[in-house]
């Protein structure tokens, strides 16, 4: 039931065809989430470095249901699907 779940957190920008997969496994699966937007000169880019600790780089994905962190669109579609969706 995915009303339980703390909405995940999606940074990246609207222009990233890259975040664009994200995004849209992401409604496909009806996760909550939140897309907190990064574009050049934005002060969420600079805030993105300084938690993360490394150079600028979308999507991240953010799970705060499952502690995970993770760049690179296919891994983390891979890995909501692993996580998010029900075995037959």
């Amino acid at each position: 039931d995915n009303t339980d779940r703390k909405p995940l957190e999606l940074w990246g920008y609207d222009a990233s065809p890259f975040v664009k997969l994200v995004r849209e496994r992401l409604c496909s699966l009806m996760l909550p989430h939140v897309m907190v937007p990064c574009a050049r000169g934005s002060a969420n880019r600079d805030l993105m470095m300084s938690q993360t600790g490394i150079q600028f780089q979308v999507p991240f994905l953010r799970d705060a249901n499952t502690g995970v962190e993770m760049y690179e669109a296919a891994e983390i579609c891979e890995y909501l699907d692993s996580v998010y969706t029900k075995s037959s």
